[in-house]
């Protein structure tokens, strides 16, 4: 990760007619439904968190839930803090809630979680929450129901045009970066609207397609399988826990839920599970041909144990020097002093100003290519069904998978205790059988943190619902 010098463009920048891109197209989708839906209603696929989801949503059809049901399914931490007694009332008040509720909006489905909008035949309509263990009996850990009409916008930001909504979000932040594209035929990011495309800017979480990409990248070749096991060990065990790390040391997930995890739950453990199974060289190859404009600001590819040891681990000079050397010697320090300090268990230093200055970096550009480049496997291919798959997992706000045959969502932040966000970013890939597909790339960083200041987090996912209703409506 050489040092880069982040230049601040101009703000809002029209490339071309701001018109629905459309394309003429003959012949199979391009795009086969992720979540099939049958007569309206979406077919989950056979998966723990999709199994148990189907199971409340049988729950809500029937007059009652027996006790005896509830012990099936919820788990004994779910059960000691709420009993069957309690949980069946819950369940019952749900019912009456939502009778015979349908799904109408699967805003994120992983092998250990489900997010999902639903309408009972009363008109009512809400969110449910669901998480799952994935070893033993599968069984519910976490579940909850919130009534919701699906709207994230503010009445201020409603009616904005989409240059007025990108100028708004350029004020969250220091430094922002916003690209709205299409992707041509020749599999070509083309903005139509942005600002600061070609600035680097720090991406939490967002770097974890490239992972995904070097995953992609092997099962093509034959050299992994999607349904391969993967153990859970302790060496893998990432400081701030996600899903995998409540399960034990020893278990045992197939490779494919892994990748869901990592982009639908942005679950750190199953990143460096993934980053490990598939190995640095080999991302790092894949990140070659992903498009970005400078490879070398995102190699060598760090796991997220080893971005943490250089916020923790490290005095700021020794974090600051590996950031501004050579790739040789960063690998060098990477193995010789990252390796063998092990999962990140004590915070002697906080190297605050690597959260943006420190960290995996790409522009709204990067981003954009790196989609492109993901698109290009073969449809009917192993690596294709896992990239879909996993980068398919999270929609991250309502009312956006029902628009599209296709939805990608990542996300990445990167916050201070003392301080807030440092890093907010958010990218989705959205795409119509027939139309080129279009790209939003919203980028936040601000060396002082803050971006949550003032609900600043609920602001930016105010103007980007605007920004994706906007693009549905053809821009």
């Amino acid at each position: 990760m050489k040092k880069i010098v982040l230049i601040v463009g101009f703000l809002v920048s029209v490339c071309v007619d701001a018109q629905l891109i459309f394309r003429a197209h003959f012949g199979p989708l391009d795009v086969p439904p992720l979540f099939e839906q049958v007569a309206g209603e979406y077919q989950l696929p056979d998966e723990p968190a999709a199994n148990q989801l189907q199971w409340i949503l049988d729950q809500l059809a029937q007059p009652s839930t027996s006790i005896a049901d509830i012990n099936n399914h919820f788990s004994a931490g779910w059960l000691s803090q709420i009993d069957a007694q309690q949980t069946q009332t819950f369940i019952d008040s749900v019912r009456t809630s939502y009778p015979s509720a349908v799904i109408t909006d699967l805003v994120a489905l992983t092998a250990m979680h489900a997010t999902a909008f639903v309408e009972g035949q009363n008109g009512n309509t809400g969110r449910i929450l669901l998480e799952v263990s994935y070893s033993g009996n599968q069984l519910i850990t976490a579940f909850g129901v919130i009534g919701h009409n699906g709207n994230l916008m503010y009445p201020e930001d409603m009616n904005l045009s989409m240059t007025q909504a990108i100028d708004k979000f350029t004020t969250f932040a220091a430094q922002t970066g916003v690209l709205v594209a299409y992707i041509n035929d020749n599999d070509q990011c083309e903005a139509i609207y942005s600002h600061n495309p070609n600035l680097l800017l720090a991406t939490g979480s967002l770097f974890k397609p490239w992972v995904l990409g070097g995953l992609a990248d092997e099962i093509d070749a034959g050299n992994l399988l999607a349904d391969q096991n993967v153990t859970f060990v302790a060496s893998e065990d990432v400081y701030n826990p996600g899903l995998v790390n409540r399960e034990p040391y020893g278990t045992v997930f197939k490779l494919e839920d892994l990748a869901n995890m990592m982009l639908g739950n942005s679950d750190n453990s199953a990143t460096d599970l993934v980053h490990e199974v598939v190995g640095r060289s080999v991302i790092d190859g894949y990140i070659d041909h992903s498009g970005v404009d400078n490879a070398d600001v995102l190699k060598p590819i760090l796991s997220v144990n080893e971005q943490f040891h250089l916020f923790f681990s490290f005095p700021l000079a020794t974090s600051q020097n590996y950031v501004n050397d050579t790739e040789p010697n960063q690998l060098s320090f990477i193995n010789n002093q990252i390796v063998p300090l092990g999962p990140v268990s004590s915070f002697p230093h906080n190297n605050e100003s690597l959260l943006t200055a420190g960290s995996w970096r790409a522009t709204p550009m990067d981003i954009c290519a790196n989609m492109a480049e993901l698109r290009q496997y073969d449809r009917d291919s192993e690596a294709m069904r896992v990239v879909d798959r996993s980068f398919g997992a999270q929609a991250a706000q309502f009312q956006v998978r029902p628009k599209w045959d296709r939805v990608w969502y990542k996300g990445g932040s990167l916050a201070s205790g003392a301080t807030g966000y440092h890093v907010l970013t958010h990218g989705w890939l959205l795409e119509n059988n027939g139309q080129w597909p279009i790209v939003v790339v919203g980028m936040t960083n601000d060396s002082g943190g803050g971006i949550d200041a003032d609900n600043g987090v609920f602001k930016i996912q105010s103007v980007l619902a605007r920004i994706l209703e906007l693009a549905a409506e053809g821009l």
